[in-house]
């Protein structure tokens, strides 16, 4: 009974110890096998098949030719190049597989391959055989004379040569003349020229040029077909005659000219040009002025007509104060332009005179005249020999002045200063002596004359007054025109309309 209990008991130990053990050595065993098997099938799991034998005539893949093991690397099989196995020839070939794998790389494998005949292909020795039909030739030597008999028919039936038919086919010679023909139509070769002749550029139509346009462009003539394309003037356009005329433009492209003619017609729809002398004219009392005198007008035709709207032939100056007038500019070719010409007719009578300028000795030179006047005035600088204007100059808002000549005074030489307002309103005279610091005091009723000598009365403040106050000044009679050689003397008015006439006062030849 111990004995029995012993042996069960080394039984049961040795069991444990080989369920023990067992895994381990399962597990070794396996790994062995899988290290063996990735020696032979390499990283990827795929090997060439072989041996492989395929009947004739069937359809291939890449999976006849290789064998996969793991689709860890998800192999992509295609044949090499796109070059499938043929299928169509009994006998051994070869054949390359590519494996392409999701880590990026690829793998080739060459295989060779078996085709085998097909039975159902494979009639040809039935063919090959007939050993057995030559035997039964036999029965075909009494098949023989029966096809000799009518033998001697066909013969006849050849003679009514129904081959003739044939002739009628040489018809066929003329189809291959009439391609003969269209292939004359080389004239394709024609497109060839017509690039060359392609237009560069169009005639306009309907083109006008301005009387006397010296600034025309060939563009203006035609227009461009193709792009670069250089236009030029083949010959010049005739501008300064009214009518139709045409005109030769030159086009190029590369080495490619072109001569276009085009017709145009010479027009005048242009205005003439007018603007005036001044932008507000002063004029005396009853002065004469001519519509042409007061403005500037040009005219492409070179001919321009100027006159006043209104009829009259000269400007109305019968009235003191501020007037305006229309003057017309009219071409040869019935073009019209207007202006509003703006003028002022200076009264004489009442003629209020400023303060005259005085005259700063400290600061003042031969070149420089400092001083004070009227506030918002002009002020002339004038000689007193030859009137010739030295300075004008603005008065500021605070009433001084600084004059700078346009040349040196010379000792002793004295010069007159008078100021004029905006609305034509004068002072009175300033005789400025260079090098002496002495102004003498000059008298209204001592310098307002009138060309005949006519006695004038003036109201004036006493010389001692410190005042100065602004005097008026009126004339009994008409005052000689600017430029009259009556004119005497060097008054207010009289300085004012001979000295300052290229300003405000127009002087007339």
């Amino acid at each position: 009974m111990y004995m029995k209990e012993k042996t069960i008991s080394i039984m049961l130990v040795c069991g444990l110890t080989f369920s023990t053990v067992s895994p381990v050595f399962a597990e070794e065993m396996t790994s062995q096998q899988d290290t063996q098997q990735q020696l032979v099938l390499g990283n990827h799991g795929i090997e060439a098949k072989q041996n492989v034998q395929i009947t004739q005539g069937r359809h291939v893949t890449p999976t006849d030719f290789v064998q996969i093991y793991s689709q860890k690397y998800k192999p992509q099989l295609t044949f090499k190049d796109g070059v499938v196995a043929s299928t169509e020839t009994v006998g051994t070939f070869e054949t390359t597989i590519v494996a392409e794998y999701n880590d990026g790389t690829t793998e080739e494998f060459t295989v060779s391959y078996t085709i085998l005949a097909d039975p159902s292909i494979t009639p040809d020795p039935d063919p090959v055989t007939p050993t057995d039909p030559e035997e039964g030739q036999e029965p075909v030597t009494p098949v023989d004379p029966e096809p000799e008999t009518p033998v001697t028919p066909d013969p006849e039936p050849t003679n009514p040569e129904p081959e003739t038919p044939v002739t009628p086919e040489q018809p066929v010679d003329p189809d291959p003349v009439t391609p003969v023909d269209p292939v004359k139509p080389v004239d394709p070769v024609k497109p060839d020229p017509k690039p060359e002749v392609t237009v560069l550029a169009t005639a306009k139509t309907n083109v006008t040029v301005e009387l006397n346009d010296s600034a025309l462009l060939p563009s203006q003539f035609v227009s461009r077909n193709a792009r670069n394309v250089k236009l030029s003037f083949n010959t010049q356009p005739i501008t300064n005659t009214l009518g139709t005329h045409s005109v030769q433009i030159l086009a190029s492209k590369g080495s490619t000219t072109q001569t276009i003619t085009v017709n145009y017609t010479v027009v005048d729809t242009t205005k003439p040009f007018i603007q005036p002398q001044e932008d507000i004219f002063y004029v005396w009392p009853n002065d004469e002025w001519t519509a042409e005198e007061l403005v500037t007008a040009t005219d492409n035709s070179g001919f321009v007509k100027v006159y006043f709207q209104n009829g009259q032939t000269l400007l109305d100056t019968t009235t003191p104060g501020a007037h305006s007038t229309v003057i017309v500019a009219e071409d040869a070719n019935g073009n019209i332009s207007t202006i509003d010409f703006q003028y002022q007719v200076i009264s004489v009578a009442g003629m209020m005179l400023y303060s005259s300028p005085t005259v700063n000795f400290d600061k003042s030179t031969d070149t420089d005249i400092y001083g004070g006047t009227e506030p918002d005035t002009t002020l002339f600088v004038i000689t007193e020999d030859s009137e010739e204007l030295l300075a004008e100059t603005r008065v500021d808002y605070s009433g001084a002045y600084h004059a700078v000549l346009s040349r040196p005074l010379q000792p002793g030489e004295t010069a007159y200063l008078i100021a004029v307002d905006d609305n034509g309103g004068v002072s009175d005279v300033t005789h400025y002596t260079y090098g002496s610091k002495q102004v003498p005091e000059v008298k209204a009723e001592s310098i307002v004359k009138s060309a005949t000598d006519s006695q004038t009365t003036a109201a004036a403040t006493p010389n001692n007054d410190p005042s100065n106050e602004v005097v008026a000044t009126k004339v009994d009679k008409d005052l000689p025109k600017t430029g009259d050689s009556s004119s005497k003397g060097l008054t207010v008015i009289g300085l004012l309309l001979s000295a300052t006439a290229l300003l405000y006062l127009r002087k007339r030849s």
